[in-house]
């Protein structure tokens, strides 16, 4: 039994010929074929499994991936969040939870104002119209209005935005 045993751990890890070459030697042509076949498939199954394994892995790693990604993501929102309550609570000098004209306008001309900005990634260079852009007609801007408002000023224009301004004017 070992030594049946032992020929055939030979034939699955790539040392198949002597035993394949004895048997149609000493017995028959016939085992050839049988030799063929079985390492064949024996041999794919093996593969199948390996690649098996290599795949599942990569999957797994591909999903945090994915995961890690929507976590930097979410971080950068919230950091940029902060950023924007911290901006909000220094130019909000009357700690009413409103930026009025006034206090805005104060705030103009402070280099640490347009330091903000570039931080928040707005042009500093249209800060009036900044303000009438987020306020909604009250004359004041309420920390959800700052919220909005910076959040769709933020970065380069998209396609949506563009198009809503085309429709706007052609009205």
């Amino acid at each position: 039994f070992t030594r049946t045993f032992l020929t055939m751990f030979e034939v699955l890890f790539a040392n198949w010929a002597p035993a394949c070459r004895t048997l149609v030697d000493r017995v028959s042509e016939y085992y050839a074929i049988f030799f063929l076949v079985y390492r064949c498939l024996v041999g794919f199954a093996v593969l199948n499994v390996v690649n098996a394994v290599f795949v599942q892995q990569t999957m797994k790693v591909a999903q945090s991936d994915d995961e890690m990604a929507f976590q930097a993501k979410q971080k950068a929102q919230d950091m940029y969040t902060r950023k924007l309550r911290r901006v909000f609570q220094e130019l909000d000098t009357s700690q009413d939870g409103k930026l009025s004209w006034e206090e805005f306008n104060r705030m103009l001309s402070a280099p640490k104002m347009h330091f903000w900005m570039q931080q928040l990634e707005l042009d500093s260079e249209d800060l009036v119209s900044l303000f009438h852009m987020m306020d909604e007609g009250d004359g004041e801007i309420s920390l959800d209005e700052f919220f909005k408002g910076a959040n769709r000023l933020r970065g380069p224009a998209k396609n949506v935005d563009v198009a809503k301004l085309l429709a706007w004017t052609t009205k």
